[in-house]
């Protein structure tokens, strides 16, 4: 079996960078990564009071007791001795390919890989390092450490390790934002594979260049399809339930799991234009789809000149156990009616590609109802 890599962030509150940097970044990592098994994704949080796994990306308690960006030595501490080898990776840093490249250029897991700095010649730079196990390097500068002192903890380190090799010497991928002819605007290089932003602006304050926002609004693509169908799942957070959702759609049709720090309509809306099925439908990431659903749905709309159907569900009550089965009371409601109650199943419903061409996404603006008013655009038209 392949072995699972490891990859550690670090969130330290109340400066530029939130949690929706960890989400960004993780969905690049695990959406440009071609093999399987997925990276295990830690995320170092001083607001983390234990250790919980979000599915995709493990938080791990940070210190409080660091200031600023010396929040990073806790990378060298003997607490995270148990999760090396492992790379870490600035949270300012756009992942443009696969990760799976930089880990292939780490030939000896013993050296200590840091990049060099962009703009002095032979420094030590840390936006991205390599962490060897069991390295004398790494205890020596943990012992040698005492309490954090002027704003750079670069400065500390250069004066305590030296790095076996510069990424620089292995790879012409890795590339500065701002280097000091012009900023990256236009079209990046081709070929690269990280682009380093240290510093201002950060990745979501520079979305006026069209590769950013493009970047920000990235959506991972999980698989794509046999049957013409497209199942899209949009969520903020994952409440325990997302990976039950994603393991219930057949293999057989194309999945989108779209994530981001804004609501429902907003993760549905940017994942529409990577939907390639004819027929389109979404998933509550804290729902599952019964085995036949798909198939059920196709032959509906094979069996008649429909736009979008719905149908019966389970609705399950976690606190007893119960499952109760939901049954439509009206098989072809009208707008009339669906003025007065909402007479469809959320998570039953399926439409034709061409129903969001003609009508358009959901209502951004709305936190509830949203499928609800949707669907009245759907009848109206």
């Amino acid at each position: 079996m392949a072995e699972v890599k490891t990859i550690v962030l670090v969130l330290r509150s109340g400066g530029d960078f939130k949690f929706r940097d960890v989400e960004l970044i993780a969905r690049h990592i695990n959406g440009k990564w071609q093999s399987r098994p997925y990276p295990r994704i830690i995320c170092l949080w001083d607001k983390a009071s234990t250790t919980y796994n979000l599915g995709n990306i493990e938080v791990v308690p940070l210190p409080d007791n660091l200031p600023g960006t010396w929040s990073r030595m806790h990378l060298y501490s003997p607490q995270m001795e148990m999760y090396r080898p492992f790379l870490y990776i600035d949270l300012d840093t756009a992942v443009i390919q696969s990760l799976e490249n930089i880990f292939a250029l780490v030939k000896d897991e013993s050296k200590f890989i840091a990049l060099e700095d962009f703009w002095q010649r032979g420094q030590l730079a840390t936006p991205l390092v390599w962490f060897p196990r069991s390295s004398n390097k790494i205890t020596k500068v943990w012992m040698l450490f005492k309490e954090a002192r002027g704003n750079r903890m670069d400065n500390f380190l250069r004066q305590h390790i030296k790095a076996d090799l510069y990424w620089q010497q292995l790879t012409n991928t890795i590339v500065d934002f701002k280097p000091k002819t012009k900023k990256l605007a236009g079209v990046i290089p081709i070929g690269t594979n990280l682009v380093c932003f240290h510093g201002k602006p950060r990745i979501f304050d520079a979305q006026h260049i069209q590769w950013v926002k493009d970047y920000v609004r990235y959506v991972g693509v999980i698989r794509e399809s046999v049957l013409p169908v497209t199942v899209i799942i949009p969520y903020k957070y994952d409440r325990g339930w997302l990976k039950q959702a994603i393991n219930s759609v057949p293999k057989s049709v194309q999945l989108i799991v779209s994530q981001g720090n804004s609501n429902w309509a907003t993760n549905f809306n940017k994942a529409l234009p990577d939907a390639t099925g004819d027929y389109i439908r979404w998933l509550h990431e804290d729902d599952m789809l019964t085995e036949n659903s798909i198939e059920d749905s196709l032959l509906t709309f094979e069996q008649g000149d429909y736009d979008f159907i719905h149908g019966k569900a389970f609705n399950l009550f976690n606190s007893n156990g119960n499952r109760f089965l939901w049954k439509p009371k009206m098989t072809n409601p009208t707008l009339a009616e669906m003025l007065r109650r909402n007479r469809l199943h959320c998570m039953t419903l399926m439409y034709r590609r061409e129903v969001f061409e003609k009508v358009g996404g959901i209502d951004e603006s709305l936190h509830m109802a949203e499928e609800y008013e949707f669907n009245l655009r759907c009848l109206k038209a």
